[in-house]
């Protein structure tokens, strides 16, 4: 087999290293619950002086990035440099004028870079976000992440604010960028370190670590947004605490609004004389029992000042004014106006987000019982959401032979004159024990159910007996069965689970790659038929498998890396309505 030859030539892992940040980046949007495919590509600027024959390169270098997307970025690089703020900055101590030509050329790197990805984001409707650089070799490299502007359609960012002269910080406007920006700060710490790329086990941080450490510095946007002279403090911590304290055996629930206390919207109702710190979590959390409706605790990032409101008149657009919403144990929200920020659920922070995607599971509502409607889908989607809402567990089955077992179970429940389940006699009847029976119409036949069924590989011992009911009685029939379940630690299951509709078109085209790739370049199609086994048929399975068992007989170079992959099997529970096209 020929070596595979790199003609843009950086270092001799530019590959791994990228698709190791490329892998973390897309792990870190899962986390989150950003279902989106993030992209990363490396460029590097030759250094002056340097006789190497590539004045730019791009990794990969046969991707979607043409090289003469880069054209004229020597030049660029040349003038940011020359005009660079710091040319007229002069430091007190010899090590920073030292380094400060090497900052200014790093700088000036990403300024050019970020330029010339410009035309192309608009052109392919993609947002990039560019690290910093670092020198290897010949060449200032800047990583670059890309991601589809569709996400933010979904996930509203804040609106762009001009910064402050003089502030020390970044502001964020979502949790998104947040995320983002902490994976590419990994990238620049992994680029420091020698041979980047070179070992499968870096030292890089964790998708869920990143995504608490993204948490914690997208916390820092109210306190830049409020206060003049912002210090930083791990506010984001700090709200955690409270919210996981009890005050005399009660849940704290309440407002705290992050506002300067000095602003004009803020209307005090009490008002302390010596601030209370958040470093004081208990007193804090005592004088959120104080808040009642409509009326919050006061608060910057650092002090609670009192008890108050803010003004009708307040223009939630001039983003100086936050609001930390504690709906539950351990569960607070951050909103700016109406917008949602970020959510915290037991120290764990998530986008904000309808805890199920609306549009999968009406898709699969469908799918499961094609008798039923949209306005039945939609139905069943308004009594998942009164469940979420009550302060207790619950669940609700709903069965295509709902009518039968109604009377095969009625020793083990309630049994009821047929009637359309409305979301106020949910309230009612959910607050006993057991399961309510309902048709894929919604008709109720049953409350308070104890379910039967033998168990299955899928209960398990690390979740609840009302979820691994909930599994046993689904399973336990041919016939058409689905569950909604609500712990009562607020877990949300949907038994069997949700799934998104897949293009036919898109299998077929990622397993035809996988088929013709070599050891260079099988990574992507691999990764991608990875993720979405569930969805392949025994002859497509089949077809990967003959990949698979070429490609591991395939000599390896020295020094190569090839991480074997695991035979493919169709997924019991696949049909055929889960693909589109």
């Amino acid at each position: 087999m020929p070596r595979s030859i790199i003609n843009l030539f950086m270092w001799g892992y530019q590959e791994h290293y990228r698709t190791s940040i490329q892998d973390l980046a897309r792990e870190v949007l899962r986390e989150l619950g950003a279902f989106v495919e993030a992209e990363v590509l490396l460029v590097g600027a030759r250094k002056p002086g340097s006789k190497n024959p590539n004045p730019v390169c791009v990794e990969p270098e046969n991707g979607k990035w043409p090289l003469s997307l880069f054209d004229g970025l020597l030049e660029a690089v040349e003038r940011a440099y020359s005009d660079h703020e710091l040319q007229t900055v002069f430091y007190g101590d010899e090590a920073s004028m030292r380094d400060k030509p090497m900052w200014m050329r790093r700088s000036s790197v990403r300024r050019s870079v970020e330029s010339r990805l410009t035309v192309f984001d608009k052109e392919n409707d993609v947002a990039s976000f560019c690290g910093e650089v670092r020198s290897i070799g010949d060449y200032y490299v800047a990583p670059v992440i890309q991601i589809p502007n569709s996400i933010f359609s979904q996930f509203r960012p804040l609106p762009s604010r001009p910064e402050e002269l003089g502030q020390l910080g970044e502001r964020y406007r979502s949790l998104i960028h947040a995320a983002i920006m902490t994976v590419l700060y990994e990238a620049t710490e992994l680029l420091e370190k020698p041979d980047p790329g070179r070992s499968i086990f870096s030292k890089m941080r964790t998708a869920r670590e990143i995504v608490r450490k993204a948490a914690s510095n997208f916390m820092h946007t109210p306190g830049l947004s409020i206060e003049r002279q912002y210090t930083h403090t791990d506010l984001f911590d700090a709200l955690n605490i409270v919210s996981s304290l009890m005050y005399e055996g009660a849940i704290g629930i309440g407002q705290l609004i992050l506002v300067n206390p000095d602003n004009g919207s803020v209307e005090f109702m009490v008002k302390f004389k010596e601030p209370v710190r958040f470093r004081e979590p208990r007193w804090s959390r005592k004088i959120l029992q104080m808040a009642a409706e409509g009326v919050g605790v006061i608060a910057d990032s650092r002090c609670i000042y009192g008890l108050g409101r803010l003004k009708n008149t307040h223009d939630p657009d001039a983003q100086d004014a936050f609001v930390v919403t504690f709906i539950d144990h351990y569960h607070w929200v951050l909103h700016c106006g109406d917008q949602e920020l970020l959510r915290s659920q037991y120290g764990v922070p998530k986008l904000p987000k309808e805890p199920v995607d609306k549009a999968t599971f009406l898709s699969n509502y469908n799918r499961m019982f094609p008798i039923a409607s949209q306005e039945n889908g939609l139905h069943i989607w308004g009594l998942m959401l009164t469940q979420i809402d009550q302060p207790h567990g619950s669940m609700i089955v709903i069965a295509e032979d709902a009518h039968s077992e109604a009377k095969r179970l009625s020793q083990q429940g309630t049994l009821i004159e047929p009637i359309l389940l409305s979301e106020a006699l949910l309230s009612s009847v959910s607050g006993i024990d057991g399961t309510i029976l309902l048709d894929p119409s919604g008709i109720c036949y049953a409350i308070g159910i104890i379910l039967d069924g033998e168990a299955t590989d899928q209960c398990t011992p690390s979740r609840g007996s009302r979820y691994n009911s909930g599994v046993r009685y689904v399973r336990a029939s041919k016939s058409r069965r689905f569950a909604i379940v609500i712990s009562d630690d607020r877990t949300i299951d949907i038994i069997p689970k949700l799934r998104p509709l897949v293009s036919l078109s898109k299998i077929e085209q990622y397993i035809a790659h996988f088929e013709a790739a070599n050891r260079a370049n099988y990574h992507e199609a691999r990764n991608w038929l990875n993720k979405h086994r569930f969805y392949l048929d025994s002859e497509q399975c089949c077809r990967i498998n003959k990949a698979i068992e070429r490609l591991d007989a395939l000599p390896s170079e020295v020094g190569s890396i090839y991480i074997p992959t695991e035979r493919f099997e169709p997924h019991l529970d696949f049909e055929k309505s889960y693909l589109v096209d």
